[in-house]
This record gives structure tokens, C-alpha cells and sequence, in this order.
């Protein structure tokens, strides 16, 4: 092991020996000769084609006043891409990368994009450089139709007084296989401590199954004496 180490140093002294004792204007000509060395391997390398793997960002288009999708849509995409390598630097740095255009046609149920439809857009954000594929190839894609249903609230749960909600009705908005099937009346959980209040005014969130937005976030609710048989919620028949 000794025996290695002093050969390195040997080595290493029969280098550094001949820059010893140079002038300072010796060691910047020797600095300017490696840094331009160095930029004529990169340049060299970087006018070479390669093939690469890039994360391009994506823009979708549809008819989103009638239709929703029922899983969040991808914003963006990993591609396997061929190019020149100053184009794929500029690529990997984000320079000159235009999101890609993608144009579904949402109809309910699950549909996929077809490979022809996606690489065109593909192809058309990522100018002078080769899309060669991208993972999976096609994208399952799920739409349903857009509707809103006005809804009457209801206490949650049975108590031995009434209430009164403000609004008394909320809209909610979502997909169709869900906002169908919620239920007519719609129930909202009370406070905690609210079964002990006869008087005041308190506030409480509405809650909301996932993809499905209501009209308010929160209602304000107001105990009253007077007890009341309130609906049970019933599940409605569908609608448009």
C-alpha cells in the first residue's frame, strides 16, 4: 500500500514538476488553452444526434361547459426523443418548449387518445426534434357530462329540534354519474356541540363527494324550538 501511494506521488510530482516556478502569465495561457479545449469537445459533442427522454408539458382542449373529466388529466408527459444535441439541451433546460395542443373528443365513458392524435401534438411543440414514443403509447381518458342539480338541506343527523339553514338550498355541479346520485334532500353534518345550543347562530362546512363543487363552501344554520319530522334523503332518478 506504501509502495502505491509513493508511486502516485512520484507520478504527480513528474506533472506539476514541469509548471513550477512559472510566471503567472504561463499558468493563465495554460487555463485559456484547457477552457477553449474544453469547449471545442463540448461543441463537438453537442453537434452530435442523441436520443433522450424529456417531460413535455401538455394543454388540453375540449368542450369543458358540457363535459368533465372523472380523473385529474396528466399536465404533462414523459417522450422519448431524438435530435441534435444543441436541441436537446435547449429541450432539457426549457428553452423554446411549447406545451403540446391535445384535443380529445369527451364523450362519456372511457375513450382513449389514439397514438396519431397525441404524437401530432407532440411532434408540433417539440419543433426539429424526433418524438419517437412515450410511455403507455395511448392515454385512457374518462368524460362524463356536466350538470347541476338544486338541492334542499337537511340536518344530518335526528335531533329534538329543528333548524334552519341559510341559503336553504344549495347548487351542486359535477358529473353526471355522481350529482344524480346524491341524495334529495342532502344531509349536512352539524357541530358537535350543537345538539346543546337553542339560540345562535353558527356556521358549518358543506361537504362534497370528490369532482363535485356546491355553490357555497359553508351555510349558516339556526336552531329553532319547535321540533320537526325532516325527510329522510332519498335517492332521486336521474337527470340531465
Amino acid at each position: 500500500m506504501n509502495g502505491l501511494l509513493s508511486r502516485a506521488g512520484e507520478l504527480l510530482r513528474w506533472f506539476v514538476r514541469p509548471f513550477a516556478g512559472k510566471e503567472p502569465s504561463f499558468y493563465r495561457a495554460v487555463t485559456a488553452c484547457l477552457l477553449a479545449a474544453g469547449l471545442f469537445w463540448q461543441m463537438n459533442a453537442l453537434n452530435k444526434t442523441y436520443t433522450t427522454r424529456l417531460s413535455l408539458p401538455l394543454v388540453w382542449h375540449y368542450d369543458s361547459l358540457h363535459y368533465v373529466p372523472l380523473r385529474p388529466l396528466p399536465e404533462a408527459v414523459p417522450v422519448t426523443v431524438t435530435g441534435q444535441g444543441w436541441r436537446l439541451l435547449r429541450a432539457n433546460l426549457g428553452w423554446g418548449i411549447h406545451p403540446a395542443d391535445l384535443h380529445p373528443v369527451p364523450l362519456p365513458g372511457t375513450r382513449y387518445l389514439p397514438a396519431n392524435a397525441w404524437r401530432r401534438g407532440l411532434q408540433t411543440a417539440l419543433e426539429g426534434v424526433q418524438v419517437n414514443e412515450w410511455a403507455g403509447d395511448t392515454l385512457r381518458l374518462t368524460f362524463d357530462r356536466y350538470v347541476s342539480r338544486q338541492l334542499t338541506l337537511v340536518p344530518g343527523s335526528a335531533g329534538l329540534f329543528s333548524v334552519r339553514f341559510r341559503p336553504a338550498t344549495v347548487t351542486f355541479q359535477g358529473p353526471a354519474s355522481v350529482v344524480n346520485n346524491l341524495p334529495d334532500p342532502y344531509p349536512v353534518a352539524l357541530p358537535p356541540d350543537f345538539g346543546n345550543r337553542r339560540t345562535g347562530e353558527v356556521e358549518t362546512s358543506l361537504k362534497t363527494p370528490p369532482r363535485v363543487r356546491a355553490s357555497v363552501r359553508k351555510v349558516r344554520v339556526l336552531p329553532e324550538p319547535d321540533a320537526v319530522d325532516f325527510p329522510k334523503p332519498r335517492r332521486p332518478s336521474p337527470t340531465r
